[in-house]
């Protein structure tokens, strides 16, 4: 038992302190209006996996067959102001990978356009990374499918996490909000006794 107990408290230590790595696979096909996630630590534990659709009023994310969460448009608006992005910096970027199919059965020219600009925006983003030494890799492919019709994106994102920074940043934002939340009640107070 004692053996046991010792090894637990080892690799708890071990996941606090040592990175881990959290991969993103997206995959988005225009034509189908349908944006596919996963979400890996490891690459061997699947965290959760789905797809996103768009409907008339906004985003529909598919968590299982039978099950879908919906985020209306006017919500995402409201929160984009409210939201700060404090959990993240426990998060580092490690590594980038994309590739863009553009389809160009129907305008080979504006396809080979299209195709420069995304190189000319990731060739920028690339060595935006590498000046600020925040990337260990980052690459991206374009590819032009005289073919086909439509266009598909393949990402994939690894981010490096510590889950300590990550416990200290969301108990961070825990406890202002319930410092937030006590000083509205004390606001309340003092109206109420005025």
């Amino acid at each position: 038992m004692s053996g046991f107990f010792l090894f637990s408290i080892l690799s708890t230590v071990v996941q606090l302190l040592f990175p881990m790595f959290l991969n993103i696979t997206l995959y988005a096909d225009v034509r189908e209006r349908k944006l596919y996630f996963s979400l890996y630590i490891l690459r061997i534990f699947k965290v959760y996996g789905g797809y996103a659709t768009l409907y008339r009023h906004g985003i529909a994310f598919h968590l299982t067959e039978n099950r879908a969460a919906l985020l209306p448009f006017s919500e995402m608006a409201a929160a984009r102001n409210k939201f700060e992005f404090k959990l993240t910096r426990g998060f580092y970027l490690y590594g980038f990978s994309g590739v863009t199919e553009i389809g160009a059965r129907a305008d080979p020219g504006t396809a080979i356009l299209a195709a420069a600009a995304l190189q000319t925006v990731a060739g920028i983003a690339a060595g935006t990374f590498a000046k600020r030494k925040k990337c260990a890799s980052f690459k991206n492919d374009v590819i032009v499918c005289l073919d086909k019709e439509g266009i598909r994106v393949s990402v994939r994102i690894i981010l490096v996490f510590n889950f300590f920074a990550v416990i200290l940043a969301a108990a961070k934002i825990i406890l202002q909000a319930l410092a937030g939340k006590i000083n509205e009640s004390k606001r309340n107070r003092t109206k109420q006794k005025g």
